[in-house]
């Protein structure tokens, strides 16, 4: 098994198209893409996955076409790289993997109605609070520092922002509302009251 570089804190991401899944389908394309993922802010070339993984040049170039045009990856930006480089390098546009899918008219109709906004104000402080207050955890307790992401490496040169440490709080955060939502008896008795539970 090789080193990983970048840690992994969610291990899937959705599916939103019959293109999407039979790009997915194919073996190869988690091997290419999990060595994009690995290589992080900087990317990685064509040829270096065809040397470390042994795939077919067809098969890469073909892959790396789909993914890009699926917007998986995106291309290094040509102003950042050295001078002189020409190789195309790709990087996971998809690391924070674990996007969760929501329906495009709900999703649009929560942002039309105001509702997602006036949410996501309620929830910011508390959730930013639990979010400092957890880092400290992790930083203070040794058996968590090393799930802890890397500092001042693999910042995004698209959004400016490390990939593997939003994917740390966003993993954290979602196994803290499905824990909620799903084992919580204060959630049950509001769905009871609801009408989307029975009380039996």
């Amino acid at each position: 098994m090789k080193p990983r570089n970048i840690k992994t804190y969610l291990t899937h991401f959705p599916v939103k198209s019959y293109l999407e899944a039979d790009i997915l389908s194919k073996e190869s394309t988690w091997r290419i893409m999990d060595y994009i993922r690995q290589a992080g802010a900087q990317g990685i070339t064509a040829e270096d996955i065809i040397e470390k993984e042994k795939i077919p040049a067809s098969v890469v170039y073909s892959t790396l076409k789909e993914l890009y045009r699926l917007e998986f990856v995106f291309l290094y930006p040509r102003e950042k790289k050295a001078k002189g480089e020409r190789s195309k390098r790709f990087v996971c546009e998809r690391s924070t993997w674990g996007k969760y899918g929501i329906d495009e008219e709900f999703d649009t109709l929560l942002k039309v109605s105001g509702l997602l906004e006036s949410i996501t104000e309620e929830m910011r402080v508390p959730v930013m609070k639990a979010f400092r207050h957890m880092y400290e955890e992790f930083g203070a307790r040794k058996e968590l520092q090393k799930f802890l992401p890397t500092k001042q490496t693999n910042i995004c040169p698209n959004c400016q922002r490390s990939h593997e440490a939003m994917e740390f709080f966003y993993a954290t955060l979602l196994r803290s509302i499905d824990l909620m939502i799903t084992e919580s008896d204060e959630f049950k008795k509001f769905l009871v009251e609801m009408k989307y539970a029975s009380d039996d």
